[in-house]
């Protein structure tokens, strides 16, 4: 095992030293504790936007996409004031053959076999390698208890774990409650600086710069990993022959899916992301949007691609294709990880329109920056997940109001639009409920068959909050819409 040498600790300035002062003074035996410099938090910060500026997102709106937007609007206004029914319909067209090759695509990868479990044994243990954990916190007290025990749980030699809790300087309460957990020589705390955005992504890179482990992973506060799943995704780096498997993604699932009908509806859109889209796409050699947590990652591949983007609040999405426009292959193993499913309307308007936002930014910066490998997978991969994500969102709530009026109206004034359009749109929900049916099958959500028809309600829910990303990408671009956990009590398992 490599060594991790003696603890030390940086004390950039007075602020820093309050915080080594009040924290290593009843910290508990065996974790080490580093507060880190400046110098640190600037690199956390900026190392991805200095060393590969069109990478990331912090670049916002490029002069040459400033230009190419402004050219299409002028093109458009011009052109709907000479020739409004003819720019109305290459729209119309335009959308519709978008929507049909999206909805295409989709019924392909209902066709894709799930990836069976491979039965080769696990490496032997003096064969694992060192594996860090990076599990960044902020205002997470209410569960550190039920985290401490899921990682605990973790069947994985204690010997060979690098375990880094990196919190915030200015989150005292949670400083606190570590300060009276009982962690082992294997944890880490690390105070990351108020330097750069106060963003997740941001002491991602501040723990992975001190990671031990040739393998990665990220977990959340709420997070239950499946105890095997470190051993499931050391065994799919091992049997990996080509050594350009840089990141294998674990399913997530919600363990409070029944609590009420936003729950049930997330539940199914999870179920049918990560059981059916995501191991499909990976099945067929695409990039995917790699989820936010239990995803396992060569830590030479973060190595080379420059790690997380502190600037683009969906970093989970954008380092996936990114990973794949460097030459990585993407996979998935089954064992899955539970998290807490926001259970509120308005809660659940911040989370999304924050991954919307995120979305959009991913979009901008991957139209920007050519491919260097994977640029025709990467870009049919972005289309149907980003680009569909984004433009559904946009048009959902309008479409549903639409249709629904049409319908209405059907009696006294027949067809109004084209029969195609309305074969188009049957064919969508129709699809769209046919995954949320296999994903939920695959997950094991059989009792929530019964909720699948409310489908139709909960997808227009996201144009309100696509309305609030729009605005938040103008006006905040990298401010994190936090996530508040521990409202739901998980049971034991």
């Amino acid at each position: 095992m490599k060594s991790r040498g003696k603890a030390h600790t940086w004390c950039a300035n007075r602020h820093s030293r309050f915080y080594q002062r009040r924290f290593t003074k009843q910290r508990a035996p065996g974790a080490q504790v580093h507060i880190l410099s400046q110098n640190a938090a600037k690199r956390a910060a900026g190392a991805l936007r200095h060393k590969y500026p069109l990478a990331s997102a912090a670049l916002g709106i490029t002069q040459a996409q400033k230009v190419a937007a402004a050219a299409l609007v002028c093109m458009l206004t011009g052109l709907l004031f000479t020739a409004t029914l003819s720019v109305a319909w290459a729209v119309h067209y335009f959308l519709w053959g978008f929507f049909a090759a999206s909805i295409l695509f989709r019924i392909i990868l209902l066709f894709v076999p799930s990836k069976s479990q491979r039965t080769s044994p696990f490496p032997s243990p003096e064969n694992l390698p060192d594996y860090t954990i990076l599990i960044p916190l902020y205002h997470e007290k209410q569960v550190l208890d039920d985290l401490f025990r899921a990682i605990n749980a973790l069947q994985y030699p204690k010997d060979r774990l690098d375990i880094k809790l990196l919190l915030e300087a200015d989150d005292t309460d949670t400083l606190r409650a570590v300060k009276q957990c009982r962690l082992g020589p294997q944890w880490e705390v690390l105070i990351v600086p108020p330097i750069g955005p106060l963003t997740k992504p941001k002491a991602l890179n501040a723990g992975f710069a001190r990671a031990c482990g040739s393998l990665i992973t990220i977990y959340d506060a709420e997070d239950r990993p499946h105890p095997d799943q470190l051993l499931h995704a050391a065994r799919a780096f091992a049997q990996d022959r080509t050594g350009r498997l840089g990141c294998v993604q674990a399913p997530l699932e919600y363990y409070n899916a029944g609590q009420n009908w936003l729950t049930r509806q997330f539940a199914l859109e999870y179920a049918a992301h990560f059981h059916v889209l995501v191991p499909a796409l990976a099945r067929l050699g695409l990039p995917f949007p790699l989820g936010g947590t239990s995803n396992h990652f060569r830590a030479r591949a973060l190595h080379q691609v420059g790690a997380w983007d502190p600037y683009n609040v969906t970093e989970d999405a954008d380092l996936g294709y990114r990973l794949s426009a460097n030459g990585w292959r993407l996979g998935t193993i089954t064992l899955p990880t539970k998290e807490e499913a926001v259970a509120r309307l308005k809660p659940w308007q911040r989370q999304r329109s924050r991954w919307l936002k995120g979305y959009m930014q991913t979009l901008g910066v991957h139209l920007r920056r050519p491919a260097k490998k994977n640029a025709a997978a990467g870009a049919l991969s972005i289309a149907a997940t980003l680009g569909t994500a984004i433009l559904a969102a946009m048009g959902h709530a309008s479409f549903s109001l639409i249709m629904l009026g049409l319908l209405l109206l059907w009696p006294w004034f027949g067809l109004i639009l084209q029969p195609a359009d309305y074969a188009l749109a049957a064919t969508g929900l129709a699809v769209g409920i046919i995954m949320l049916g296999l994903g939920a099958k695959r997950a094991g959500l059989m009792k929530l068959m019964g909720s699948l028809p409310g489908a139709m309600l909960y997808w227009p829910l996201q144009s309100w909050a696509m309305a609030k990303a729009i605005i938040d990408l103008v006006k905040r671009p990298f401010h994190w819409e936090k996530t508040e956990h521990g409202q739901y009590n998980a049971p034991e398992e």
